[in-house]
């Protein structure tokens, strides 16, 4: 059997002693899922300590807007990745909020 993966708070934290300039705008990536999920979603992302956020864009479709520092876009990729496996996640390839 092989052996579970930490839990988020237990991985080791980044190296605070170099500061990384700052972001001026955040990255994001658009998802669906389904509506009935989406607590479920809120909750699996909260266990990663700040990693990114979201906001629902379209609560009948369940349209999320997922949002991170570029600076942690390979840790968001990552968490995303792990909640995949709880929630299915639909990745949409434009930007719902610019076709408006």
């Amino acid at each position: 059997m092989s052996a579970a993966a930490p839990l988020p708070s237990l991985r080791r934290r980044r190296d605070r002693s170099v500061p990384l300039p700052s972001a001026r705008e955040s990255d994001a990536l658009y998802l669906r899922l389904p509506a009935e999920r989406t607590a479920l979603f809120r909750f699996l992302l909260e266990a990663y300590e700040n990693v990114a956020y979201f906001t629902v864009l379209d609560r009948k479709e369940a349209l999320i807007k997922y949002i991170f520092s570029p600076h942690m876009r390979v840790q968001a990729e990552a968490v995303l990745a792990d909640i995949a496996r709880s929630v299915p996640l639909e990745r949409l390839p434009y930007q719902p909020e610019e076709t408006a």
